[in-house]
């Protein structure tokens, strides 16, 4: 019922209008027990991964948690991690039965929903870590005043919805900063809006709690010995590491230790076996961090590259990242609306001179290829080295694929 309605939310067009979000939690919040130490996460890279390290290792400290993360691999549900495990079906559906009570959740789109599905999921919580979606002064998890926010790097991502330019974007996101703030390492650019951070949230009155200190990530946060120790222990890349020291200064200013079980969470330069690594991302910023720690993981030995992009994503810019460090590109082919149409993706990659090939997983639409593309029978081998980079839509196919492997075909 719950994975119904929450496609049909999908497939609803709701205008923005960042007023909605706050009316429904006005009419909301007197039915709800909000008790919860918070924590908002906001940033364009590594906010699910810092928001999971900081959560796994509250749980181990005793105390109870929920994560709240999006988007999904597989599952609805995982985008609700509690008390070191992803909600049941049942705890769910209660929480979406609590919400259907209310005549004016209808008005709610598909990330608010889940919003408040996380508010009514973490009522006997001690910590509430909460991840913006899209920017944060707007975002649906800017309704709640926090204790502490957290910002993860920020780069150029969403364009069309956050500015044009680093500032910009950076700027919205900013804006909802309360609390105790904590901030990796950022460009210049948006450094200079955190030395004005107190004028901005005055003049945009979106200081809710006061701003009562920035706290910057230190290179020698990231060289203490329990980073150090940790990320050897389970081999973690550089990105991730930093991520882990940043989780890792916040643990501290609220005198919890630090994780000692492997990271919880899928796709984060996720070893599958030996010559195969998969990470999520889909922006400049976290191409070079990724192609740097392939390079290190293969050992400067080649590799192939599996990718595929929404349309709205720097595809040309990506693909060049990578263009002169792999031996071929291989555009796992999804089937959604949201994808780079094939043609137009073989365009850019004839543009940009690359070998590459298309990989078709279940034979959908093999009429809409290039007749002068070659035509395999058979399985992806996937012989050599490969990393998989892209959006949660191409690791949840391949990783769907990579699982049952056998009935594929390749295009």
């Amino acid at each position: 019922m719950i994975y119904s309605y929450m496609d049909s939310k999908a497939q609803e067009y709701a205008p923005f209008e960042p007023n909605r979000v706050k009316r429904l939690f006005s009419l909301l919040k007197p039915h709800l027990i909000l008790n919860a130490h918070n924590i908002h996460i906001i940033g364009t890279n590594g906010k699910g991964s810092t928001g999971r390290f900081i959560t796994q290792s509250l749980w181990e400290n005793n105390h109870s948690v929920l994560h709240f993360t999006s988007p999904h691999v597989f599952d609805f549900r995982e985008r609700f991690y509690k008390n070191n495990d992803i909600v049941s079906s049942d705890e769910l559906m209660e929480a979406h039965s609590f919400l259907q009570q209310f005549d004016f959740m209808e008005e709610a789109s598909y990330f608010e929903y889940a919003t408040f599905l996380a508010l009514v999921l973490s009522q006997s919580c001690d910590f509430l870590v909460m991840e913006a979606g899209v920017g944060g002064e707007y975002d649906s998890t800017s309704i709640l005043k926090y204790d502490i926010t957290i910002f993860t790097k920020i780069g150029i991502d969403h364009k069309e919805m956050l500015g044009e330019d680093i500032e910009s974007i950076a700027l919205t996101k900013l804006k909802a900063a309360q609390g105790e703030i904590f901030a990796h390492f950022q460009e210049k650019e948006v450094l200079d809006l955190f030395n004005r951070l107190d004028e901005i949230c005055k003049k945009n009155i979106c200081d809710k709690n006061g701003i009562k200190h920035i706290n910057y990530l230190q290179k020698q946060d990231i060289h203490s010995q329990d980073i150090i120790e940790y990320a050897h222990k389970f081999s973690m890349p550089s990105f991730l590491r930093e991520n882990l020291a940043l989780a890792n200064i916040v643990l501290q200013y609220l005198g919890v230790k630090l994780l000692r079980s492997r990271l919880n969470i899928r796709g984060r330069f996720e070893v599958l076996q030996d010559n195969i690594i998969v990470d999520v991302g889909h922006n400049e910023m976290a191409a070079k961090a990724t192609l740097n720690e392939a390079k290190k993981y293969f050992k400067d030995l080649p590799f192939i590259l599996i990718y595929n992009s929404y349309k709205d994503k720097e595809i040309e810019k990506i693909l060049t990242i990578f263009r002169n460090h792999v031996t071929k590109i291989i555009i796992f082919v999804l089937d959604n609306p949201r994808v780079l149409e094939v043609d137009n993706m073989k365009n850019k990659l004839d543009m940009l001179g690359v070998s590459y090939e298309f990989f078709n997983p279940n034979a959908l639409k093999l009429d809409e290829l290039s007749k002068n593309l070659i035509k395999y029978s058979g399985s992806l081998e996937l012989k050599g080295n490969y990393l998989v980079f892209g959006g949660f839509s191409l690791v949840e196919n391949f990783l769907m694929w990579f699982y049952k492997k056998d009935s594929c075909t390749r295009v």
